[in-house]
């Protein structure tokens, strides 16, 4: 009997359940994967997409949040994340299959042959483009079969196995909206695995929901029901399956990268919070007059940092010389930000 199968159901605390993870949903889990947006564009419209205006349709590529223009940008962002694996997504990412498969080796050639990388596709590409995806280095793939063919998923089952046989893990991701049946029987007829999303309301996919039936939560974005789908049709003892609640992307996804990021880029005088972001003191105004301040009371040149318009200084040792700092026209505060070159400040406090 399989491990996955003596285990029983787990719940995490932000309502994940599952008794398998595959290899990219663990690295996931770590907040340690790089999320490779590579296209906007897609043959389908799926009511229930929450791609955001900005994205949709666009060929933009994005490193997590950060736009890419050349491949080196994904590779730093890796780096400065200390990605252990990443997930290619989309739109559909096989309609620039060449970049894709570009990606695929920079990152293996960057990060080393453990570098875990799955892909998420609408399409069930032909045993040639699969050869091609696992030739590159892609180690897991994960299905979307339009909706409309949920109830007749042709294809899929075979999908499934020649990607197993090529060395892929290889399984289905769908949204939590309805009974999937013929999708359960040719995930467990290929041995494969399903992930199954709680489905989620979103600023461009909101009227789509509502007019088909779904109603918010009253906490969050998730959709009323969604779990209740899950539980009953998807988590079944006899399937390795995962349901990841909506909240998780928030709650531990984006949280557990951003302290991975915080970690790796945080300067001597940068404190790291709880949440991943970065809290400091920032000087503006007379920044030559600051400077001498900094002189007279011997602050350590690696406790600031001089940027262009503000000099950036550990937080407790602009409190300590607060007074002095003011008496020479400065501008004092403490701010916590995201962990990027120029991250959104999330709190400013005036000194």
């Amino acid at each position: 009997m399989a491990k996955w199968q003596m285990e029983r159901w787990q719940e995490d605390s932000v309502g994940s359940i599952y008794n398998y993870l595959s290899p990219g949903c663990r690295i996931c889990s770590q907040g340690a994967g790089l999320v490779l947006f590579v296209t906007g564009r897609c043959e389908r419209s799926c009511f229930y997409c929450p791609l955001s205006e900005e994205r949709r349709g666009s060929d933009q590529v994005f490193a997590d949040e950060m736009a890419v223009r050349k491949i080196d940008d994904i590779l730093r962002e890796a780096s400065a994340i200390d990605a252990l694996g990443t997930g290619i997504t989309g739109g559909e990412p096989l309609l620039k299959l060449d970049y894709v498969l570009e990606c695929i080796r920079a990152l293996k050639q960057s990060r080393g042959p453990s570098h875990h990388i799955h892909l998420y596709t609408g399409l069930l590409p032909g045993r040639d483009v699969l050869q091609k995806l696992a030739q590159a280095g892609l180690d897991e793939i994960r299905f979307h079969p339009p909706l409309a063919q949920w109830s007749e998923p042709v294809g899929l089952r075979e999908a499934l196995q020649q990607a197993k046989s090529l060395g892929m893990v290889a399984g289905v991701e769908i949204p939590s909206i309805q009974p999937a049946p013929a999708i359960v029987e040719a995930v467990k007829a290929a041995d494969a695995f399903l992930n199954a999303n709680e489905l989620e309301f979103s600023e461009t996919n909101y009227a789509g929901l509502a007019a088909a039936g779904f109603i918010p939560e009253d906490l969050g974005c998730a959709a009323s029901g969604s779990r209740e789908v899950a539980r009953e049709h998807f988590l079944k003892d006899d399937i390795r399956a995962h349901f990841c609640p909506s909240r998780f992307k928030d709650a531990v996804q984006l949280k557990e990268r951003l302290l991975r990021r915080a970690k790796k880029t945080a300067r001597l005088f940068d404190y790291v919070s709880e949440e991943g972001t970065i809290i400091h003191g920032v000087i503006e105004g007379d920044l030559q007059a600051a400077r001498l301040v900094l002189e007279v009371n011997a602050v350590p040149e690696e406790m600031y940092s001089c940027r262009e318009g503000r000099i950036e200084i550990a937080a407790c040792i602009l409190e300590d010389i607060t007074s002095e700092l003011k008496g020479v026209s400065c501008v004092l505060s403490i701010i916590e930000k995201y962990p990027f070159e120029d991250g959104m400040v999330v709190d400013r406090i005036p000194l």
